[in-house]
């Protein structure tokens, strides 16, 4: 008898989302060993990894519900000004 495989479908990404993003989101957050992630300086490393349009809110986003598929713990407070 063969094993029952269950299928999992990737979710299409929106127009605004850059490959490259979700590629360096997904190498920070597998990378990371520690406590909460904080999500705002996330952004900031994203930016410096990759040139792309899509909006800080939009970067956001995805991190969270990517680290959030992973179980991992974030932290949401703005950086001080």
């Amino acid at each position: 008898m063969l094993p029952i495989i269950e299928e999992k479908h990737m979710r299409d990404l929106p127009r605004d989302i850059d490959a490259d993003v979700v590629i360096e989101i997904g190498k920070l957050l597998d990378d990371t060993d520690v406590g909460p992630l904080p999500v705002h300086d996330l952004v900031k490393q994203i930016r410096t990894l990759t040139q792309s349009n899509v909006s800080d809110q939009a970067i956001e986003h995805l991190i969270v519900e990517m680290a959030a598929n992973r179980g991992l713990s974030m932290i949401f407070e703005m950086p001080p000004a």
